[in-house]
């Protein structure tokens, strides 16, 4: 049997990207889907991003930490004073308004990480690392020691999310790593390599064989995607704005953060909302 694996990861809330991304495998054959985590936001893709996943065969799901900061949003462990935290409050708002509730327990159910072993051939799959889905020790320039840290002697191949860029590489010992990118946020340091077009990867798998990576970069209306944002009144619209031309979210700007905090009122916003302000 030949396995068709579509690797999907930080969709970050771009439903117009994930359709065509998903048309895409389709269209390579694909026969299952793995999915890394970061569903939501800062896009503004809500019901919409989880009817089109419904669509597909997908097998496995992580949890990323956007994901996990859409819980502890819910779960009140945010407060005021942070500019970030009061952001992370008024997007989880905005996703909440439209969000099933099964949806949220979907996320809760999710796992860190999981193995999964196909035709022989044994996975360890992640958001970022194992046992840890933040962070900065996998960027595709650090150490291979930092790596290693994805591999046991039970892994023939890692694959992981998170720093929304595309690799390939191998641990100290041989074993495969593998970041397939991301859909909806995919980062660029290099200026002529940026591009407008969602990420993700199709790995084949025949007779106990890793027979084909493939990296894919698939064009979508990036125009529509901002519209549809604008539409559906997303916040922190200036931020998506220039992602989606820029290919550059200023999620960390805490000057920017608290300019537009305060210009949209978005405390005043998140006290009215979130019960737990009141106690």
């Amino acid at each position: 049997m030949i396995h068709k694996i579509a690797i999907l990861s930080d969709i970050h809330g771009n439903a117009t990207g994930l359709a065509e991304v998903i048309k895409d495998a389709q269209k390579q054959g694909a026969t299952e889907y793995w999915l890394l985590g970061d569903i939501f936001l800062p896009g503004p893709g809500r019901n919409d991003i989880v009817a089109l996943l419904k669509t597909i065969p997908l097998s496995v799901a992580v949890r990323g930490n956007w994901d996990d900061c859409v819980l502890e949003a819910l779960d009140g462990i945010y407060g005021l004073e942070d500019p970030q935290e009061i952001q992370l409050l008024r997007m989880t708002q905005y996703l909440m308004e439209d969000l099933e509730p099964q949806h949220i327990d979907w996320l809760r159910d999710m796992p860190l990480a999981c193995k999964r072993e196909v035709d022989g051939l044994r996975f360890s799959i992640s958001h970022h690392l194992p046992d840890k889905n933040y962070g900065s020790a996998l960027q595709v320039t650090n150490d291979t020691e930092n790596f290693d840290r994805l591999l046991d002697e039970e892994t023939d191949i890692a694959v992981y999310g998170h720093v929304h860029k595309q690799l390939l590489r191998y641990g100290s010992k041989g074993q495969q790593i593998i970041n397939p990118g991301s859909i909806g946020m995919p980062y660029f340091n290099w200026p002529a390599l940026k591009n407008h077009r969602a990420q993700y990867s199709i790995i084949e798998i025949e007779n106990s064989e890793m027979v084909d990576i493939r990296f894919r970069k698939v064009p979508y209306d990036y125009e529509a995607e901002l519209e549809l944002a604008k539409e559906n009144g997303l916040p922190f619209i200036e931020m998506y704005e220039e992602l989606r031309r820029e290919d550059n979210y200023q999620g960390h700007n805490l000057e920017l953060l608290s300019q537009l905090n305060k210009k949209y009122h978005y405390i005043d916003d998140v006290r009215a909302y979130f019960d737990f302000f009141d106690k």
